[in-house]
């Protein structure tokens, strides 16, 4: 780690560790007590910002990737509570009940509306990769195959 020093024009400067270049002091973050001895971050302010950024874009990526799934027990527990409790009543009530996890009142809602978590006998829905299969075994053109398919029931 390289030191704040004085040029020849009497500049505080000090050299970034990472991108390698000679800035004044101004661009650099201060440093706990005691850890260096100009009391500076070793990287100006530009590196550590773009590592930080760099950092909490890898974690948003993988918070996205996070999905808690329901069983079949909890959405049966849910759908049977519509009609008793409201939406957000069912919500509160799903964590009481299931302490380990929350849920949303949008995904509530949308388990009563149907949208989300269906058994398969429970809507007449197919599936776009079953359709796009499908399509590949048909003889005929590809929009009479699309068009005796109801697009409402496809399933993205």
């Amino acid at each position: 780690m390289p030191a704040a020093f004085y040029d020849d024009e009497g500049n505080h400067l000090k050299e970034c560790t990472k991108c390698k270049t000679t800035q004044p002091v101004t661009e650099y973050y201060r440093h706990k007590v005691g850890v260096t001895k100009d009391g500076l971050q070793p990287g100006c302010r530009t590196c550590t910002l773009s590592k930080y950024r760099e950092q909490n874009a890898r974690r948003a990526k993988k918070r996205k990737q996070r999905t808690h799934k329901l069983t079949k027990h909890q959405v049966g527990w849910i759908k049977d509570q519509q009609g008793k409790l409201s939406i957000r009543e069912t919500a509160k009530a799903f964590s009481k009940k299931f302490f380990a996890i929350k849920i949303n009142s949008s995904t509530v809602q949308r388990i009563f509306a149907g949208k989300i978590h269906i058994d398969p006998g429970e809507a007449d829905t197919v599936s776009i990769y079953d359709l796009l299969e499908g399509a590949s075994d048909f003889t005929g053109s590809i929009e009479d195959y699309l068009a005796a398919n109801d697009p409402s029931k496809v399933k993205f």
